[in-house]
């Protein structure tokens, strides 16, 4: 479909449209009443990958250069975007695996599946299948963890750059209360999440997170290594676990007896900052 060969105020040429049903918000919904755009025959504009404009196809089709085709969608809806702000690219064979909680659920099914994660053609892999699926799903960005092999992390990011994705995505930090095929050490975790800021970290669209699993599974050094990587990088993300059951809750509470609450716990070592991430 040519677009009006009459146009005023044309669009400069080498730009896409699309004409859909076009749904975007621009404002926080908690705090507006009305937080979206909704254009019920929208078109919208694109140019070097980046929206341009977007509007009622009635209005604004009729600015279009005459050389822009506009592909026609009608009846289907376009959005941004999904965003999912927690998620594990490793655990992408084992979803639905059952188990009465947590714990046995990691040793039963986790930790045995991300120990393969030390092979970089099988991180390759699951990553190529993973970003995949993301896509076909329609999410663009996501809060990512990695396993605690550099590996896993490479493999990753080197396949979203490839899809030019904006992910967030870091090295499980892991020296404690796990299989000795998945802990690291203090040390060699901080260098290693250091290693992959320098390398990664606002390279294109890609994003590295500072990631301790959980609390129970860092010792104290490496949770205070975790805190300084923190105040060191200030824009670079921080993701880990918080209070998904009783029994974890318990846990915490005896391996830090002085904590007056789970989230006290990355408190104390500096964690709760701007950029930090809590699932569950």
């Amino acid at each position: 479909m040519q677009a009006n060969s009459g146009a005023t105020n044309p669009l400069a040429a080498g730009i896409t449209a699309y004409r859909a049903g076009v749904l975007h918000f621009i404002h926080d919904p908690a705090l507006h009443l009305q937080p979206f755009e909704w254009f019920e025959d929208g078109l919208l504009v694109v140019s070097d990958g980046k929206v341009q404009q977007v509007g009622d196809y009635a209005k604004l089709h009729k600015t279009l250069a005459e050389d822009v085709t506009v592909t026609d969608y009608r009846g289907r809806l376009i959005i941004p975007g999904f965003i999912d702000t927690h998620v594990h690219y490793p655990q992408t064979d084992m979803i639905a695996s059952p188990a009465p909680g947590l714990l046995p659920w990691l040793e039963t099914y986790t930790f045995p599946t991300e120990g393969q994660f030390s092979d970089p053609e099988h991180c390759s892999a699951v990553a190529h299948f993973f970003l995949d699926e993301l896509l076909r799903c329609g999410t663009t960005t996501a809060m990512v963890y990695c396993t605690v092999h550099r590996e896993s992390v490479e493999a990753f990011f080197a396949e979203s750059a490839c899809r030019n994705l904006r992910m967030v995505a870091g090295k499980i930090l892991m020296d404690r209360n796990c299989p000795e095929n998945l802990r690291d050490t203090a040390d060699s975790g901080a260098r290693d999440t250091e290693a992959l800021i320098s390398k990664w970290h606002g390279q294109g669209r890609q994003m590295v997170a500072i990631t301790p699993r959980f609390a129970p599974t860092s010792s104290e050094a490496q949770l205070q290594l975790a805190g300084e990587l923190c105040r060191a990088f200030p824009d670079v993300y921080l993701q880990t676990h918080a209070a998904e059951n009783r029994d974890e809750v318990a846990w915490i509470g005896s391996l830090f007896p002085a904590a007056r609450s789970y989230m006290d716990v990355y408190d104390q070592y500096g964690m709760l900052r701007p950029r930090s991430m809590f699932g569950h």
